[in-house]
């Protein structure tokens, strides 16, 4: 048996933008055809949904999503892209942040298309400057609350 041929770098690049676009505007008919039958998906919060949950359920809402430093492998029938996303998200409703993460996407040829297999994604925590920042921020907002 003959394995599908690996797609270019370009066209793994392609297929991230589609996902992206597909987010950022909410469109679960865009996402479906991009997806596995068999997706996991692992949000950086630690929530890990099947492609029916991830379809039914939509529980963040995405505003501009930009990768760097990616990485990409190919495996016989599989493609791994890995890096760093960039993203404003935020939970259904609730205003939206931005964010770092590190990804790795997992496509796999499907029924004739590369599909996405497999998605997780590790919260890139602030720089301690930062943090320290917010801490004393968010310290100065409670001292005004208590007096």
């Amino acid at each position: 048996m003959r394995r599908p041929a690996a797609p270019s770098p370009t066209q793994i690049r392609m297929l991230e933008q589609t996902l992206y676009r597909a987010q950022m505007v909410g469109s679960v008919a865009a996402l479906r055809p991009l997806l596995a039958t068999d997706l996991v998906y692992i949000h950086s919060t630690g929530i890990a949904e099947t492609r029916a949950e991830y379809l039914a359920d939509r529980l963040y809402e995405y505003g501009a999503i930009a990768s760097r430093q990616r990485r990409i492998r190919a495996f016989g029938d599989h493609v791994m892209l890995s890096g760093i996303v960039d993203m404003t998200v935020g939970a259904k409703g609730a205003p939206k942040q931005l964010i770092h993460l590190l990804f790795c996407l997992v496509w796999r040829k499907e029924r004739g298309a590369w599909r996405l297999s497999y998605r997780q994604a590790t919260r890139i925590p602030a720089p301690v400057s930062a943090r320290r920042r917010r801490s004393r921020a968010a310290g100065d907002t409670r001292r005004r609350a208590r007096s």
